[in-house]
């Protein structure tokens, strides 16, 4: 899913769950905006009608697979029942696009994680059983399960919702936390 208002979140240092994997990484988020929630299966559907080159009968299947928004009733419409559901089934460069459309772009997976390590009270919950066990819950549900409208979970300190219980979301570095130019930040051992 995409993450459709924008709000501001403040930038700060927190404790990322990304390598190196001894010690802990500190990391510096400038601030930024996002969206308070993803982004709709109606949202998408507008922007698919002004750029058609991403409807699903129409894209260029080096962008998208074949599961590409499988879920809508047509190539270009998801049908009513679906429209304030989370857009799913679409591919990163999809969600870029649609970004950029905006004249936006999707989140860093530091940015992304920053917002999303906060609960409805505090700037960090992930040391808060509570907060813990609303993530775990999510976790537990079958995938199968009808996905809920946006905007249906409490917002965060900074007004985001949604970031966890719904869906997974596209980050824009996400082909960098894959692979790294130095095989040293990846645990492998150094090769002569």
């Amino acid at each position: 899913a995409l993450p459709c208002l924008a709000v501001e979140v403040p930038g700060g240092r927190f404790n990322s769950v990304l390598p190196p994997a001894q010690g802990v990484r500190t990391v510096t988020v400038a601030p930024f905006d996002l969206d308070r929630t993803p982004v709709t299966n109606a949202d998408f559907a507008r922007f698919v009608r002004e750029r058609p080159e991403w409807r699903r009968d129409r894209v260029a299947r080096v962008f998208a697979d074949t599961g590409y928004l499988q879920h809508w009733r047509t190539a270009g419409e998801p049908g009513a029942a679906l429209a304030r559901q989370p857009v799913v089934h679409v591919s990163w460069f999809a969600a870029s696009a649609y970004c950029e459309s905006k004249g936006a772009r999707l989140p860093t997976w530091y940015e992304w994680e920053y917002t999303a390590a906060a609960s409805e009270t505090q700037r960090d919950g992930r040391n808060d059983p509570a907060w813990q066990q609303r993530i775990i819950a999510w976790y537990s549900r079958p995938a199968t399960a009808t996905l809920p409208d946006v905007g249906g979970t409490a917002a965060n300190v900074y007004g985001v919702q949604d970031l966890h219980g719904l869906v997974w979301e596209w980050v824009e570095d996400l082909a960098a936390m894959m692979v790294s130019g130095d095989n040293r930040d990846q645990g492998d051992p150094d090769i002569m």
